[in-house]
């Protein structure tokens, strides 16, 4: 009887964080028509949201006509570090065209990090490289324009 339940709770999480992720999807989906190309930009910024949300929406869908592959519902202090870390990923939506690219995901980066158990001496040095790879990867590398530092341009 207790396998069914616990069962059946980790079937409706499952099925939660689908409706959840798949809802992000089609977000995500619909807020990069809204982004501006610019003139013979053969890739626009809209390009990596649509590129992400279609494999999320498709495993958000998966997620929840096929629940239960993890039988055990998250513990407290496991829940709370996700909710952390969704609330932190909303801020860093929110103050990325604001702060710049580079700023707003050193902080998120180190921030994430430090959620996930590592130590401040760990995250730091990590959280910078992680950062300063993903924006010479994405500006120069894949040639995707960032949000710029206020008043600095490369």
């Amino acid at each position: 009887m207790s396998d069914d339940v616990s069962g059946s709770h980790a079937a409706l999480g499952d099925r939660i964080a689908g409706a959840v992720l798949a809802l992000l999807a089609l977000g995500a989906w619909w807020h990069s028509h809204t982004f501006v190309t610019g003139f013979l930009q053969p890739v626009g910024p809209g390009v990596f949201p649509r590129l992400v949300s279609v494999p999320l929406g498709v495993l958000a869908l998966y997620l929840i006509a096929r629940p239960g592959i993890n039988q055990r519902w998250p513990g407290h202090a496991a829940l709370v570090r996700q909710l952390g870390m969704l609330l932190l990923l909303g801020c860093y939506g929110a103050v990325l065209e604001p702060l710049g690219f580079v700023p707003a995901t050193l902080v998120a980066t180190v921030l994430l990090m430090r959620l996930f158990g590592a130590r401040w001496r760990q995250a730091l040095p990590y959280g910078v490289l992680l950062g300063l790879a993903l924006f010479v990867l994405f500006e120069f590398a894949l040639g995707m324009p960032l949000p710029d530092i206020p008043g600095w341009s490369v």
